[in-house]
């Protein structure tokens, strides 16, 4: 019970503290990207996530880390933001991954 209740808080609070710090300081610190990590690994490790799917999710984030970090060179985002993505792409993983990256690009967006 005690994790099904941390997965189901531990994403949306850290979401959260990324955006309101976002919103008032313009800066994602980089511990909220290793704690968006960290906990997607511990939890997927504690709730028995097989290998080929902690692989998986592992794969979009590094596939959203290089198209964040793209977009980061180019001035488009920032460095920040683009931490942060990768680190969200590895709670969704590719299953996921599309709508997560289209409702972010429509509501983050300025």
């Amino acid at each position: 019970m005690i994790l099904d209740i941390a997965r189901l808080l531990l994403f949306p609070a850290l979401m959260a503290f990324a955006a309101a710090t976002d919103l008032f300081t313009m800066t994602i610190s980089n511990r909220l990207s290793v704690a968006l990590a960290a906990g997607f690994l511990t939890l997927a490790l504690m709730s028995g996530m097989g290998s080929y799917d902690i692989l998986a999710h592992l794969g979009a984030g590094a596939a959203v880390l290089v198209l964040a970090f793209g977009c980061f060179a180019m001035g488009w985002i920032g460095g920040g933001d683009a931490k942060i993505a990768a680190g969200a792409a590895l709670w969704f993983g590719f299953g996921h991954l599309l709508d997560y990256l289209v409702y972010a690009s429509l509501f983050g967006g300025a």
